[in-house]
């Protein structure tokens, strides 16, 4: 009766009326702990089926997004097939644009070269990539970064294209190209003439367009006042004359002029009035004697009045 700790009572299911049953300490303790234990393994058991179910469930539903996300990628790599087959379209455009404005077309070792996709490939092996996923991302990687580089070596090619086109519409500004006298008629022309001063046969290394005095000379295209010379020894050389530089190796001169509208350094456009028509210098009548110069060599005048 001593060792008797616990006494635990309940009532009978039998309706018979209150029972008890006697515990030593080490029972009870025995007791508690088998329950405790098998407390902590049906939690365990719990908590064990919960994570296998909830790993099951993630693993179905990373396979769902895998599956879906490689379909994504395969969507998006035939879109940028599709984008490529555009760029060929660009790159004969480009082309196209090229020869239009006089440049040499680029063959296609030059744009492999300028891309430069094939040593970048190989740098990206992909060939040891066993994952589908895997496999398909680094292979739109290396498409996506050629497309961009494409892009960039097209945009390089337009800018090309571009600074041509304004290098041209430049150099057309500067080419001579009006008649100098509107209305002018010209009464002596480049070459070989009878000279009306001496009567013998002499180079003549511009033409002459007759014209009243005071009547206005107009600059035949852009460029800079190189020389303005108003004084002269009368019944020799040009007279008052203007030389005009218009770059790219183009001079133009004026001479027998009776007024000096520019001076020397000034900038000149196309239609710009330079001077007047006079008979200072050697001359017979009122007249323009007109010169065109190509790299200090005088041209034939004719062929740059294309008005």
């Amino acid at each position: 009766m001593l060792e008797e700790r616990f006494r635990v009572m309940y009532l009978a299911k039998d309706g018979t009326g209150i029972k008890q049953i006697s515990l030593s300490w080490r029972q009870f303790l025995l007791i508690s702990m088998c329950g405790v234990a098998l407390l902590i393994g049906i939690a365990t058991g719990a908590v064990g089926l919960f994570t296998r179910l909830y790993h099951n469930y993630r693993i179905v539903s990373l396979e769902n997004d895998r599956g879906k996300l490689q379909k994504e990628l395969l969507t998006i790599k035939e879109r940028l097939a599709y984008l490529n087959e555009r760029i060929a379209l660009v790159e004969h455009s480009s082309d196209e644009l090229r020869k239009s404005v006089n440049l040499p077309p680029i063959d296609s070792d030059t744009r492999q070269v300028g891309v430069g996709g094939s040593a970048y490939s190989a740098s990206l092996d992909i060939r040891y990539i066993t994952d589908e996923v895997s496999r398909t991302s680094a292979e739109l990687k290396i498409d996506l970064d050629r497309f961009e580089r494409e892009l960039l070596y097209e945009q390089s090619i337009l800018r090309d294209v571009s600074a041509k086109i304004i290098e041209d519409k430049n150099r057309i500004r500067h080419f001579p190209s009006i008649r100098p006298i509107l209305g002018g008629v010209i009464n002596s022309r480049f070459g070989m003439r009878i000279d009306p001063f001496t009567d013998k046969l002499t180079d003549h290394r511009g033409i002459d367009m007759m014209a009243c005095t005071g009547t206005k000379i107009l600059a035949t295209a852009d460029g800079v006042v190189k020389v303005v010379r108003n004084s002269y020894r009368p019944d020799q050389s040009f007279g008052k004359y203007v030389v005009i530089d218009h770059g790219y190796g183009y001079e133009t001169l004026y001479a027998h002029c009776s007024e000096i509208l520019v001076r020397k350094g000034q900038k000149i456009k196309r239609w710009d009035p330079i001077a007047e028509v006079g008979t200072t210098g050697r001359a017979e009548g009122p007249h323009l004697h007109y010169e065109v110069r190509l790299n200090g060599r005088q041209i034939n005048p004719e062929y740059y009045i294309l008005n």
